[in-house]
């Protein structure tokens, strides 16, 4: 659990930041944190008309994990940032356009099939979690990882490896799922695509 991990060293380091280093800290957890609140919420709806059990077992400990992993980052954002700042990452997409492109990436797909749950727009769903889980989340995990290269934030970067060793697992899961109703490559190739332009652009 998030608490395990003493985040007490973190204090002192982060005040060797740069301007720019903070003001990444503070756009990629507040990208971190509203992604996985809104991936937690979002599972049961990628879960339900799913019957195998396994595969429903699978999704109700990945919801559990989603929850861990907003209150790590809960942690780091309280550790990280002064108590006057923190309420301001929550709502950084809004005032962020290249970071409000990349939530929108996502989340109007999740939209989309919730408006009308055709088999395509289940299938398009598949892809964006596996997007959200294998290629946005692993960005933001590599920006705290370089941090603590340089021996910046090591604790924070902790909590990042048992996040990572869980997405690792729901990427692998969202992957046999979408080989389980047929792979479309041109699809995939075309969302990843756009995914990783937003990401490029942000």
């Amino acid at each position: 659990t998030p608490s395990k991990v003493d985040m007490s060293a973190d204090r002192v380091t982060n005040n060797e930041w740069t301007v720019a280093e903070y003001f990444s800290v503070k756009e990629t957890l507040g990208f971190l944190i509203f992604m996985d609140s809104f991936q937690m919420r979002n599972l049961p709806n990628i879960f339900d008309p799913v019957t195998l059990p396994m595969v429903v077992a699978a999704g109700t400990v990945q919801t559990a994990f989603e929850s861990m992993h907003t209150q790590a980052y809960q942690f780091m954002a309280e550790t990280l940032i002064p108590p006057s700042e923190r309420d301001g990452i929550y709502d950084r997409w809004k005032d962020s356009p290249a970071l409000k492109k990349r939530i929108l990436t996502i989340s109007k797909i999740a939209q989309d099939y919730l408006n009308d749950q055709t088999l395509e727009n289940y299938y398009k769903l598949l892809i964006a979690n596996l997007i959200l889980e294998g290629l946005y989340f692993y960005q933001g995990f590599n920006f705290f990882d370089q941090l603590a290269h340089r021996n910046r934030i090591v604790q924070s970067a902790k909590q990042i490896d048992y996040i990572r060793r869980d997405e690792f697992t729901h990427m692998g899961l969202f992957v046999q799922m979408i080989k389980e109703l047929g792979v479309d490559e041109e699809l995939i190739i075309a969302m990843f695509r756009e995914a990783v332009e937003n990401e490029i652009e942000w």
